[in-house]
């Protein structure tokens, strides 16, 4: 959330200031070192270790406050001081943008005291005093809510993207539903039409109990067809027009590619020889991965050179979609908003399989999916 460079620079800067107020105006000698130390180093830490980081800027304060009474100085320092101020107001917000609002209240207020505490030993004027601390505290407030308020913000930016994420899973689940119905009525068509047609191809006739069955099959694949229609309508919004066109499959992945290739995209397509007898389930599964990591490649690295392969064995089907770094584009391909990451996860998880999607050392991009193949009832 933060960037480092800011805090060394300013740790830097205090240690010298504070080193030359030390040694100069306040007379510390040799202790000058470790008291510029002391109060410069929770602003390095704080970048990195916030609770440290206060612990060791609140322990400073009585410290160099007590140093400085015991060697007499002209300059005794103070928290409230220009140099405290300023090692102590990026410390209060990073512990509040890092941590709890309970933490950051105790933080607060052990920090007040402490401030507090010091003036008791000194012989200052109430007034002097009362002004010093309410423009320290002011200070130190207005560092702790500009934290809090970042980290509101962070907070609420993170909730966004992941109620995005959720309804990205949602809408690409329904969109899995809807494209599996496709190809389950069709075979729950086929069964119903072969269970009515059934007694009048058998030869010979069948016998009246027979028949009765047949019938009962064509009247159940009936009843599923209604209610995978309803269940449909249900996941069809009120204007998701329903479509006529059957699902792709693995036959359209040459058209896919020519069709990335005409948007600039030099595809190798590699389909194992001879072409994969794969169920519908598996066909439009891997169709929509390898058209959605060409839409990736189209986006993200255009005109990368990209190889797709395809290959099925007994037991799995593999596929990779790989693209070298593109020259129009710097660095290796990024996944963006990673939505299409996690459509193509779903529909491997629809199927037990498993995917991976990563940037390769080249500076490409490289996609990976396993579908493992169902033995056939």
């Amino acid at each position: 959330m933060l960037r480092r460079l800011p805090f060394i620079v300013l740790a830097g800067a205090l240690l010298i200031f504070s080193l030359l107020f030390f040694v100069v105006s306040a007379g510390f000698g040799v202790l000058a070192v470790p008291a510029a130390v002391l109060l410069a180093g929770p602003v390095f830490m704080a970048w990195y270790r916030p609770l440290p980081a206060w612990t060791a800027m609140v322990a400073a304060i009585p410290v160099l406050t007590g140093l400085g009474l015991a060697l007499h100085s002209s300059i005794v320092p103070q928290p409230w001081l220009l140099d405290q101020t300023l090692a102590q107001l990026p410390v209060m917000y990073v512990l509040a943008l890092s941590s709890s609002r309970r933490v950051t209240i105790v933080a607060v207020v052990v920090t007040l005291a402490a401030g507090v505490a010091m003036t008791v030993p000194q012989d200052m004027a109430p007034d002097r005093a009362s002004r010093a601390l309410l423009a320290w505290t002011l200070a130190l407030l207005l560092a702790v809510v500009l934290g809090r308020a970042r980290q509101m913000r962070r907070l609420a930016t993170l909730r966004v993207a992941d109620e995005l994420g959720r309804r990205r899973i949602l809408e690409e689940r329904a969109r899995i539903a809807r494209e599996l119905h496709d190809v389950v009525a069709h075979h729950m068509s086929v069964i119903a039409v072969q269970a009515a047609s059934a007694p009048y191809r058998v030869g010979g006739g069948v016998s009246e109990e027979v028949a009765e069955e047949f019938a009962a099959i064509n009247a159940a694949a009936r009843e599923s067809l209604r209610d995978m229609r309803h269940l449909l309508g249900a996941l069809r919004g009120s204007d998701d027009e329903p479509g006529t066109a059957p699902q792709p499959g693995l036959e359209d992945l040459g058209a896919l590619a020519e069709s990335v290739r005409r948007a600039g995209v030099p595809v190798e397509l590699t389909v194992s020889d001879p072409a994969p007898s794969l169920s519908p389930v598996e066909s439009v599964t891997v169709y929509r991965i390898v058209q959605e990591a060409l839409s990736n490649v189209v986006r993200h690295a255009p005109g990368a050179r990209t190889t797709v392969s395809v290959r099925a064995g007994a037991d799995e089907v593999s596929l990779a979609v790989d693209n070298e770094p593109s020259a129009r584009a710097s660095g290796a391909m990024q996944p963006g908003s990673r939505l299409g990451l996690i459509g193509m996860r779903e529909r491997v998880a629809v199927l037990g399989g498993d995917l991976t999607a990563a940037a390769t050392d080249a500076g490409g991009f490289a996609v990976r999916a396993r579908l493992p193949r169902r033995a056939d009832e």
